[in-house]
């Protein structure tokens, strides 16, 4: 239903059931907290043996094991997800040997051109760089000493 700012009032405004989608309206669909609070006063407690005072919980004997899951039904069958430790870059790092490259310097990094260069160091001014790009992520993993495994 729409919001409203009156709740008094919304219970006689139209609605959509979310279970068929059909519109319907009027307060002979809501439930009144009364009856709420009845019911939940009245609601049984599973997990627990008795009706009232103090009571005991009840015990869970397991009679089997049912692997559940498209995966876990052929558990001994998988490989062990091994994964290696996880990096993280220092960025401000990166960004100050970006910054401090000369020319000389960036021809052994692999950086041809002088406007490559240039372009690199505008995009760390700018705060623009992009880590996905194959230049930096290759500066990166040269310079691993600026990234932190965990």
């Amino acid at each position: 239903m729409p919001f409203s700012n009156d709740p008094q009032k919304t219970v006689y405004e139209p609605f959509i059931d979310y279970e068929n989608g059909k519109i319907k309206e009027g307060s002979h669909y809501f439930k009144p907290l009364s009856r709420t609070i009845m019911q939940y006063v009245e609601h049984l407690e599973h997990k627990f043996d008795g009706d009232s005072g103090v009571l005991e919980r009840k015990h869970v004997h397991a009679d089997g094991v049912v692997y559940i899951g498209k995966e876990a039904n052929s558990i001994d069958e998988q490989e062990v997800d091994v994964k290696k430790a996880q990096e993280f870059v220092d960025v401000e790092e990166i960004k100050h040997l970006i910054l401090k490259l000369t020319p000389k310097e960036a021809k052994e990094y692999g950086i041809k051109h002088r406007s490559d260069l240039i372009r690199l160091k505008k995009n760390v001014k700018e705060e623009k760089l992009n880590f996905k790009t194959k230049l930096v992520k290759y500066l990166v993993k040269i310079n691993s000493s600026y990234c932190t495994p965990q």
